[in-house]
């Protein structure tokens, strides 16, 4: 979609958000109540199929728009997987299959697909207990099996989230396909997806931070005048612009080269930055919001226990880390600075 309509698109989007992803939704999600009616509302925006062809249903989006989406979602906590779903959608309607509606979410690990059933078993699978069909992508096939196919054992997130393992026995596949995204491919894409949801959550972690540090009031002056404060703020600020900037620069290129392998290098240092940097965002926010930033009452829990969640999924710094040392390694000393200055495809 041109630059405009998707403007508008996030604009009407945020607004959304702010009206129904309020505290009391995203607290009730934590105590194991699925909000039906703000699904509903989602599907019938078409956000779940905003990367998705016009030809199978969609909003004929491209993938920078879906992670663009993804940014303005992270930065209002939205307790649902729509993530999951866009990115799962994308990949299905990549092999030219029409997505179906209703929740989906990814099991991306080590799995086996042969004679049309998956076996295997993936843990830690976001939104697995909420989900109608889980998606992933077994080598070159990509495999979708509904949830009363699999055996899913809750275990919510430490954000209070519905995760949980799924374990796949001789499951029947719904739909397969050869598929142009591998599955490292898969798990890339993924990483890229949370990169950009905790951009959105860095980014109103800061703004929260600075809000409360003008209005809270000690010896006869706001806490922001305080150099210590101060210093704090400052810090934060330089993590939250590492994360936005590292992980709109992953978005760019990775819909610039091709859902197949665009962006390589660009998302992993991405997800290596936003990992890295997620629990020292996180501590300085509550540090300087003194008590208040730890209640439950108020809502910079909603994006720090989540940042603190999404640095383990997809991929850890130190599992991207090791990537990016890898890569670097076998291409030899020569490739390091031209692939770094270019920033694009390097792994």
């Amino acid at each position: 979609m041109d630059r405009d309509t998707r403007d508008m698109l996030l604009e009407t989007a945020g607004r959304f958000f702010t009206e129904r992803c309020g505290r009391a939704v995203v607290n009730e999600v934590e105590k194991g109540v699925w909000p039906a009616d703000l699904w509903k509302e989602i599907e019938e925006m078409g956000l779940p199929l905003i990367a998705v062809p016009e030809d199978k249903g969609g909003a004929g989006g491209t993938l920078s728009d879906m992670l663009s989406l993804l940014r303005v979602a992270g930065s209002h906590a939205v307790p649902v997987p729509l993530a999951e779903t866009a990115l799962a959608n994308l990949l299905i309607a990549a092999c030219g299959e029409e997505p179906k509606p209703g929740p989906a979410t990814l099991a991306l690990g080590s799995l086996s697909l042969a004679g049309g059933r998956l076996t295997g078993k993936v843990e830690r699978v976001p939104f697995a207990t909420v989900a109608d069909r889980f998606v992933t992508v077994v080598g070159n096939k990509l495999a979708v099996v509904s949830a009363g196919n699999a055996t899913v054992e809750g275990k919510p997130s430490h954000a209070g989230e519905p995760y949980g393992t799924v374990t796949f026995e001789n499951a029947v596949v719904d739909f397969s396909a050869t598929s142009p995204v591998s599955a490292e491919r898969a798990v890339e894409l993924a990483a890229a997806m949370r990169a950009m949801q905790m951009a959105g959550a860095a980014d109103k972690i800061l703004a929260t931070t600075v809000e409360y540090s003008k209005q809270r009031v000690q010896f006869g002056r706001p806490i922001s005048t305080f150099q210590a404060i101060q210093h704090m703020l400052a810090e934060l600020a330089s993590h939250a612009a590492a994360i936005i900037a590292s992980a709109e620069t992953a978005a760019r290129d990775a819909d610039e080269g091709g859902l197949a392998d665009g962006g390589r290098f660009s998302i992993a240092a991405a997800k290596c930055q936003g990992s890295d940097f997620a629990q020292r965002v996180a501590a300085i926010a509550h540090q300087s919001m003194g008590a208040m930033g730890f209640t439950h009452e108020h809502i910079l829990h909603h994006y720090t226990r989540r940042l603190w969640v999404w640095r383990r999924d997809f991929g850890s710094e130190t599992f991207w880390g090791d990537k990016i040392g890898a890569a670097y390694a076998k291409a030899g000393p020569d490739a390091l600075w031209p692939s770094l200055s270019a920033s694009r495809y390097a792994a």
